[in-house]
């Protein structure tokens, strides 16, 4: 099902497309989501080593050691995948979202996601699918899918909102999204979203810089 960590991409415990299914009582909470480079390694290995036991094994597949988790962080390819992620007003990262594409691949990217326990509920898990699949469409791929243990509830949820096409086998299920042409609309979409998320950000850094100094006279650089 997932290959070591070092030669293959994380699995998950979450996903989904197009936009996420709204309650017709409610509004969706806006959840601002930013691309994460290299330059955030640090925070993604914080985020990783902070998921349990249990947690690991649903992202994971099997039981990952710290190592293990290590390992995964330092093989992200940036230069050809994408990450995104939701951070709190701490500058932590509730969430992660891996849109992994294999070196030569043009058609297929696999979805993995995790979202911290204080994060949960709040449908964090099914926009960043939603944004995920927009990402992957305007790159002009086809298919957005997913691998996980059918034990994974919260990563089953998300495929069904998404529509997905779902596979089970065993203690096993695959999961798959074929995705539109990419048009005007989606790549505008993407700009917006990308721009909420940094500006989001900044705005967070800002005012916990500012709270450092005011309470300490100094803050550590988390960014």
């Amino acid at each position: 099902m997932t290959q070591p960590p070092e030669t293959a991409p994380l699995q998950a415990t979450g996903s989904a497309l197009a936009a996420p299914p709204r309650d017709r009582r409610l509004s969706a909470p806006i959840i601002p989501i930013r691309p994460i480079g290299p330059e955030h390694r640090e925070q993604l290995l914080r985020h990783f080593l902070a998921l349990g036991p249990d947690d690991r094994y649903l992202r994971f597949g099997y039981a990952a050691s710290d190592e293990r988790v290590r390992l995964y962080v330092d093989s992200i390819r940036f230069e050809s995948d994408e990450i995104f992620g939701v951070f709190n007003r701490k500058l932590e990262l509730l969430a992660v979202a891996h849109i992994a594409i294999e070196p030569g691949q043009t058609e297929r990217a696999e979805f993995g996601v995790s979202v911290l326990p204080k994060g949960r509920g709040l449908g964090i898990g099914t926009r960043l699918f939603a944004r995920a699949a927009v990402d992957a469409r305007n790159r002009g791929l086809r298919v957005l899918y997913m691998q996980c243990l059918s034990s994974n509830a919260a990563m089953l949820k998300i495929a069904r909102r998404a529509g997905m096409k779902v596979h089970n086998e065993g203690g096993e299920t695959e999961a798959y999204l074929e995705l539109p042409e990419d048009n005007y609309q989606s790549h505008f979409n993407a700009l917006m979203e990308n721009q909420t998320g940094q500006i989001d950000y900044w705005v967070k850094a800002a005012m916990r810089q500012w709270r450092c100094f005011w309470l300490f006279g100094r803050c550590s650089d988390t960014a």
